[in-house]
Formats: C-alpha cells, sequence, structure tokens
C-alpha cells in the first residue's frame, strides 16, 4: 500500500512542499522530517490481525489492518499558503482505491510543535475481513 500512496502523493501539485522516497529515520539523533521541513516522508507499512469470530468448525473471521503514516514539518509560525489544502489531498488518500479490496478505511491527523517546527502526522488504516 505504501507504493500507492507514494504514487498518488507525487501526483499532487504540492506547491513548495517535496516527497520523498525515504523511510522517515533518525540520523544524528535527528529526524529525517525535522531536518527537512517541507519534505513528505512515507513510513513503512506495518500489518495487524485481529481475530473477530472464531467457532469450533474452523471458520474463522480475522480482521486485517494495513496500517501507514506520512509524516512532515514546516516553521510553525508561518504556515505555506497551501498547508491545509495540502493535508485535505493528504487525507483523500485513504479512499484509493487497491487490489487487496479493504472494507474500512480511515485517516487520522495528529500535529505538534517540535524545534519550532510544525510536524503532521496522518496515519492511514486500512482494514479487510477474511
Amino acid at each position: 500500500m505504501r507504493n500507492e500512496v507514494l504514487d498518488y502523493i507525487k501526483g499532487l501539485n504540492l506547491g513548495s512542499y517535496t516527497v520523498s522516497e525515504e523511510i522517515p529515520r533518525v540520523e544524528s539523533g535527528i529526524p529525517l522530517y525535522l531536518r527537512n521541513p517541507k519534505k513528505i516522508y512515507i513510513d513503512s507499512a506495518n500489518y495487524d490481525e485481529q481475530p473477530l469470530i472464531q467457532t469450533f468448525s474452523g471458520f474463522d473471521l480475522h480482521s486485517y489492518t494495513t496500517l501507514l503514516t506520512v509524516i512532515f514539518s514546516n516553521d510553525a509560525k508561518q504556515l505555506p499558503n497551501n498547508y491545509d489544502t495540502l493535508v485535505g489531498q493528504l487525507i483523500s488518500a485513504k479512499d484509493l482505491v487497491s487490489s487487496e479490496g479493504f472494507n474500512s478505511r480511515e485517516a487520522t491527523v495528529t500535529t505538534n510543535i517540535e524545534s519550532d517546527l510544525l510536524v503532521t502526522q496522518i496515519e492511514y488504516s486500512y482494514t479487510k475481513l477474511r
């Protein structure tokens, strides 16, 4: 799912933002998203499986969730003109159609201030039942 989200973001009008193909990581004690403001990073996917229904006959129903995080930062004192539009477009990535047949798609946005930078994190949750 990471590749689909990455391709989607590359197709957006990002204005003064850029998108990185790198996984967000920490270099010399500083996360890349703090070192490179206005650069959008997409983390590798995490997976979660939870049983929903278990039967004696062996017909079990499980919830499989793919979690993906997009993170970026910018100057907290003066947001770029397209910040709100960009966040809205990034939230829309939850609606991407995938061959994996997800039943539920959600996006959660959180922000915080670190070193005079506004850090925006969007977590996507794509869930299917099997």
